[in-house]
C-alpha cells in the first residue's frame, strides 16, 4: 500500500463526503472511526467503529454499496470491511456536533467556545433511537431512526447554532411523495402534504393533521412531506419526533434546569413534525409547554404536521384549548387500503425487488392481507427473504406455507380470480387463455361470463378489478356478463344447476386449499 490503512478510510471519507448529500454523511458516515486493518490472502480488510447496533444495520442497509465503492476507488488492493460498535465512534458523534457549532460561530464571527457537552447528556429514563432498535424496544414498524429529535443522541444536537447543511433532521429517507401510493384511501391526505411541502406555513393546513388506524401510511406521510420541504429548501430546519420524545426531552429539561435552551432549541424549527399526539393525553405539563410552543411556531409562520390514530374529536385526555389549535388547519384521514391499492402495492414492491409475482399469489396476498398497509409490506418482505434463503419458486403452495402465521385458517380458505378461471375453463373444456382472450365465440363469451359471475361473488375484487383479470376488459363488461348470467338463472333451470356444480368445484378447491 502506498499509505497506511487509517489514511485509506480517511480518503474514502473525502470520497463520501463528495457523493452523498451533507445531511446523509453527517449523519450517517462522519461517525464511522477506523479501529483497525488486517492483511487477508486477496487483500487488505478495516475494521471501522460505529456508535451503535442500530447505526451498524442503518449503514449496512442504505450505504455498504457506496462505502465499498469509495474504498476499491482509494485502494490499489482489494478492500473488505466490517463494523464494530465502539466507544470511540459514539464520543465522535459529540466531536462531529461540536465541529459544527464552532463552525458555525467561526462564520458569524463569535468566539466563545461551544456548550459544555454535559447540556448534550440522555434525558433521565430514556434512551436514544440505537438503544430502542438494538434492545428491540422500539416501538411500531416502519420507524427506524425516528424516535428522537437527534439522530445519534444528544437531546439538543439540533441546536440553533448547528449547521444547517449538517442538522440531523431525524428524517427517514426512504419515505417519499414518490413512493406514497395515491389512492381514494388517501387522496386527500396526500395532496393536502404536496401542498404543505411545497409551501410550509404557508397554506390553509396549518397545522396539518393525519389522523387514521395503525399501520396505513400517517408516519411514510409525514417524513415524506418533510423530506420534499428539505429537498426544495436545504437550509430548512425540519423537524420530526413522537409525543414520547417530546415529553422525555421536556422532562429532562426540568430535571437539568435548562427550560430555557429547550425552548429556544424548538423556536428555531422551520417544520415540526410530532407523531402519536394522542400519547400526550393526561400530562398536563407536556401539553401545556406544547400549547405555548404551538402558538410561537404557529404566529411565526412556522409550518406544523401532527399525526395520531384517531381524529381530533376522538382524542381524550386533551385540553380543548389545544384541541381547537389541532383544528385550526386540516385534519385529513387514511383510511384502509381497498383491494386495488393493496395489489397495486405488491407490485410496486414486486418491481422494485426485481421479483416477478404470479397473479395467483398477488392476489392471494393481497385478499387476505386486509387493513394494515404494514402487514402487507411485512407479509411482502418475508416472502422476499424466505425466497432468497430457500430459493424456491414462490408459487401459491410457497406463500401459503410462508404466511400461515399471518393469516388465519379462516381467512385463508379463499380463491382467487386466476384460481375460478381455471376451475371454469377446465369444466367447460377449453382453454383459459380463451376466457382472457378477444374471442366473441358464443361458447367462450358464456364461459367467460359465468367466471365473472363467480369472481364478483367469491372474492372482494371490484367490477374493476375483475375486468382487468379478464383480458383487460372495462367494468362495463362485468356488469353486462352479471345481468346475463342472472337472466339465465331466472329463466334456465339447467343452467342452474350447471352453475351449481361448477361453485360446488370451487368450494372444494377453497376447502383443500
Amino acid at each position: 500500500m502506498a499509505y497506511p490503512s487509517e489514511m485509506l478510510w480517511q480518503r474514502s471519507k473525502e470520497k463520501l463526503a463528495q457523493e452523498l448529500p451533507t445531511q446523509q454523511f453527517q449523519t450517517w458516515i462522519r461517525p464511522l472511526s477506523f479501529i483497525s486493518s488486517s492483511d487477508t490472502p486477496n487483500g487488505i480488510h478495516l475494521t471501522l467503529g460505529v456508535p451503535s447496533d442500530f447505526h451498524r444495520d442503518w449503514i449496512d442497509r442504505e450505504f455498504s454499496g457506496v462505502i465499498q465503492q469509495a474504498l476499491d476507488l482509494s485502494a490499489d488492493t482489494p478492500v473488505s470491511y466490517t463494523f464494530m460498535v465502539s466507544a470511540e465512534a459514539e464520543a465522535e458523534l459529540e466531536t462531529a456536533a461540536d465541529s459544527s457549532r464552532l463552525e458555525m460561530r467561526a462564520s458569524a464571527g463569535e468566539t466563545q467556545p461551544p456548550r459544555s457537552s454535559q447540556s448534550t447528556r440522555r434525558p433521565a429514563g430514556s434512551s436514544s433511537t440505537a438503544d430502542r432498535s438494538s434492545s428491540g424496544h422500539s416501538r411500531g414498524t416502519g420507524r427506524s431512526g425516528t424516535q428522537t429529535p437527534s439522530q445519534p443522541g444528544a437531546p439538543f444536537a439540533f441546536k440553533p447554532e448547528t449547521v444547517p447543511g449538517s442538522l440531523p433532521r431525524t428524517l427517514n429517507p426512504k419515505y417519499t411523495l414518490d413512493t406514497f401510493l395515491e389512492a381514494d384511501c388517501n387522496r386527500l391526505a396526500r395532496s393536502a402534504g404536496v401542498a404543505v411541502a411545497k409551501r410550509p406555513g404557508e397554506t390553509s393546513f396549518n397545522p396539518f393533521l393525519i389522523y387514521g388506524k395503525v399501520g396505513l401510511g400517517k408516519t411514510h406521510l409525514a417524513h415524506a412531506i418533510g423530506n420534499d420541504i428539505v429537498k426544495n429548501q436545504p437550509r430548512a430546519q425540519v423537524l420530526y419526533l413522537t409525543s414520547e420524545a417530546f415529553t422525555n426531552y421536556f422532562v429532562y429539561a426540568i430535571q437539568n434546569n435548562t427550560l430555557g435552551e429547550f425552548t429556544q432549541a424548538f423556536r428555531q424549527i422551520d417544520v415540526l413534525i410530532v407523531d402519536d399526539i394522542q400519547f400526550f393525553g393526561g400530562k398536563e405539563k407536556t401539553q401545556e409547554q406544547f400549547f405555548h410552543l404551538f402558538n410561537e411556531l404557529h404566529q411565526s409562520g412556522k409550518q406544523i404536521i401532527l399525526c395520531a390514530d384517531r381524529s381530533p374529536a376522538e382524542i381524550a385526555g386533551i385540553e380543548e384549548r389545544l384541541l381547537s389549535r389541532f383544528r385550526w388547519g386540516l385534519s385529513a384521514d387514511v383510511q384502509p387500503p381497498d383491494l386495488e391499492t393493496r395489489t397495486a402495492i405488491l407490485q410496486r414492491h414486486a418491481s422494485e425487488a426485481g421479483l416477478e409475482l404470479s397473479g395467483e399469489v398477488i392476489d392471494y396476498i393481497a385478499y387476505n392481507v386486509k387493513d394494515n398497509i404494514r402487514l402487507l409490506e411485512g407479509a411482502f418482505n418475508k416472502l422476499l427473504a424466505l425466497h432468497s434463503v430457500t430459493r424456491q419458486p414462490i408459487d401459491l403452495t410457497f406463500v401459503q406455507d410462508a404466511l400461515a402465521d399471518l393469516i388465519d385458517n379462516r381467512t385463508r380458505k379463499s380463491i382467487s380470480a386466476s384460481q375460478i378461471r381455471d376451475i371454469v375453463a377446465e369444466y367447460y373444456d377449453m382453454d383459459t387463455d380463451l376466457l382472457i382472450g378477444k374471442s366473441r365465440k358464443r361458447p367462450i363469451v358464456d364461459a367467460r361470463q359465468v367466471a365473472m359471475h363467480f369472481c364478483k361473488r367469491m372474492t372482494q375484487h371490484s367490477l374493476e378489478a375483475i375486468g382487468r383479470r379478464f383480458g383487460g376488459r372495462d367494468h362495463s363488461t362485468v356488469i353486462h356478463a352479471c345481468k346475463a348470467i342472472q337472466a339465465r338463472i331466472d329463466t334456465d333451470p339447467r343452467f342452474v344447476e350447471e352453475l351449481e356444480r361448477i361453485e360446488q368445484l370451487l368450494k372444494n378447491r377453497v376447502l383443500h386449499s
